[in-house]
């Protein structure tokens, strides 16, 4: 299955950060956030389906974005990450030069036009590169000892459980005792803790399977609200970032 290709924005702004991003995960894409050009052009060697959107607002003192882009284009390890670049300049021929001369594929996108259009050409990007891929929905694997839990409360019992990963529409997961549900049975009163945040939901059993670690229950949930949604979508990027975070951490620059 196409999983799809992770999104990277170097040095985002901070708009970016604020209100983009935003806009970005709750369009279902997997999208991290890198502080460090040195680190990234080696983690980016580990992602050649990626793409990664550069604010070359940002200053470097070794070198230019122009000698980075182009070592990086042309670097055998990262040749096929696919570059695009964010920037509130609109001087015409900074633009031409990634555009014709460095051949960046993800464009140049001028963050002067606004949210709103900034938004809809970078979503318009990421979709003519199929950054979705076949995945509909992006889910975050929840790490060994994270303070991630939940409870069904069903007549007066309460099964409790740990989430093995989490989407927007569902969970994996598993409970810590024998419970009554099967295939179909609806979970009207269930609980989550995402590191002390609490979400209420209601779902319905799609699937059980047996596995080394017990059985594992797929649940799917039901009428999702805007609101939480969107903390659903804040807590699955916050979870992806952190696991890229150690990873960068560990890299040598």
């Amino acid at each position: 299955m196409d999983f799809g290709r992770e999104v990277f924005f170097l040095y985002p702004p901070s708009v970016l950060q604020e209100q983009l991003l935003s806009i970005v995960v709750q369009a279902e894409y997997e999208v991290y956030l890198l502080k460090d050009h040195v680190r990234a052009r080696k983690v980016l060697r580990d992602y050649p389906d990626a793409i990664v959107f550069i604010n070359i607002d940002e200053k470097i003192r070794d070198g230019t974005w122009e000698q980075w882009v182009a070592e990086m284009m042309t670097d055998p390890q990262t040749a096929s990450v696919r570059v695009g670049i964010l920037s509130y300049n609109n001087d015409s021929q900074l633009a031409r030069r990634y555009l014709l001369e460095l051949s960046v594929p993800c464009g140049f996108i001028q963050l002067k036009l606004g949210i709103t259009e900034s938004a809809r050409i970078l979503l318009k990007v990421l979709e003519a590169n199929e950054a979705r891929g076949q995945r509909k929905h992006v889910r975050a694997v929840i790490p060994p000892g994270a303070k991630v839990w939940f409870n069904v409360r069903s007549g007066r019992s309460i099964y409790r459980g740990r989430i093995r990963d989490l989407s927007a529409v569902g969970m994996a997961c598993y409970f810590d005792d024998p419970v009554p549900w099967e295939v179909s049975d609806e979970l009207a009163d269930l609980q989550l803790n995402l590191r002390g945040q609490p979400v209420s939901l209601s779902g319905t059993v799609a699937g059980v399977r047996t596995t080394d670690t017990g059985r594992l229950f797929v649940i799917m949930f039901a009428s999702v609200d805007s609101a939480t949604r969107l903390r659903l979508y804040r807590f699955i990027h916050t979870t992806l970032q952190a696991a890229m975070d150690a990873r960068i951490a560990a890299v040598q620059p």
